[in-house]
């Protein structure tokens, strides 16, 4: 393998984690000499563009996956998108063959994006879901799972944000055969110096694809409406031009920079938000217990927010039985066990293995 000059970053669109755990990749390729090129659609372009300014950005069609607003609906949902899905898959690998002639690109880099590999350069997975839940049916499951690691077997090689042991993600994350997979450890774009002084009482931190986003938002905006807690509310919409108006108790933002997220963070006595994978490895970074709630039907995010509760890192809450007074009551009752002594920059060493191949 040739030592890659130009390379390629293309996320996922299917909500804002996958866009924002690249972050810490691409500065550390950038800090490493590489020149580097970001893929994507609209929203995790917008995103990306705070953080990286000066880079260059290709836009390519998102998979657009739509939600249920109801829970029991999902996985049909899911199920008459994936004729779609297969499209896009293929429009992707046939782009990416386009965007190698055109730019000269020598490796890419794929955030959960299946159809972008390519026999022209190293190409490389990055995904935690290894092992795909479905729940109830085992045969599904395993068909499920096998199809997932056909796929991820097209790659040079597959990417896991999360170690080997005392891991993360708990079963997502582990599979035993697969044999080209290269554990890079937390990818949080992060990076505690210091300790804050409380501001808020709660933070609430939106995300995720629609309707169960604004679903969640209109749920908790109705509760929090009557606390008088200091509230700051991170709505998950980097490109929208919505402004809520504040009041004496509520505060709002679309979005928020990785260091202003990081300073709601720290200054948060009580965080509530979904139990996406990245916002996981931004909370343990940043050494922040939180109060967790799945998207209603989103096996991943359930499997996860079950499993980091059993492990008391965080507390779990559904979203249909959710009471915030309730939960935070319990939040400052409940006794919290430490998270492991996890090695932050794994990622980094990883990186050089993986260009020194």
């Amino acid at each position: 393998m040739h030592t890659p000059k130009k390379i390629l970053f293309v996320p996922l669109d299917w909500g804002l984690g996958h866009a924002s755990r690249c972050i810490p990749l691409i500065q550390h390729c950038l800090n490493l000499g590489y020149e580097v090129i970001i893929g994507g659609n609209e929203i995790t372009n917008s995103l990306l563009r705070i953080e990286f300014p000066h880079l260059q950005y290709l836009l390519i069609k998102g998979y657009s996956v739509q939600y249920s607003k109801f829970k029991w609906m999902l996985p049909l949902s899911i199920l008459m998108q994936i004729p779609k899905l297969v499209l896009r898959m293929k429009h992707e690998n046939s782009w990416l063959n386009r965007m190698i002639d055109k730019y000269q690109i020598d490796m890419v880099v794929s955030d959960n994006r299946y159809g972008l590999y390519s026999k022209k350069i190293p190409s490389f997975f990055i995904t935690h879901q290894l092992q795909i839940q479905v729940p109830q049916s085992k045969w599904i499951q395993y068909l499920v799972n096998k199809i997932n690691h056909n796929l991820i077997r097209k790659f040079t090689l597959c990417l896991v944000p999360d170690y080997l042991n005392e891991n993360m993600a708990g079963k997502l994350s582990q599979a035993t055969n697969l044999s080209h997979i290269e554990y890079i450890g937390n990818l949080s774009r992060f990076n505690k110096t210091h300790e804050l002084e409380f501001k808020y009482d709660l933070l609430i931190l939106l995300s995720g694809p629609e309707p169960q986003r604004s679903l969640l938002e209109k749920q908790l905006l109705q509760e929090i409406s009557a606390s008088s807690s200091k509230t700051l509310v991170v709505r998950g919409k980097p490109n929208s031009k919505e402004n809520l108006i504040n009041t004496n108790t509520i505060q709002y933002a679309n979005h928020l920079t990785a260091h202003e997220l990081q300073e709601a963070i720290l200054s948060s006595k009580i965080i509530i938000a979904r139990s996406g994978y990245s916002t996981v490895m931004d909370l343990i970074k940043l050494n922040k217990h939180a109060i967790l709630i799945p998207t209603p039907g989103q096996t991943e995010q359930e499997y996860l927010a079950k499993y980091l509760s059993e492990k008391n890192w965080f507390l779990y809450a559904e979203q249909q039985h959710l009471s915030i007074s309730k939960m935070m009551n319990e939040y400052h009752k409940f006794n919290f066990s430490a998270f492991p002594n996890w090695k932050f920059d794994q990622y980094k060493s990883s990186l050089l293995s993986i260009f020194n191949r």
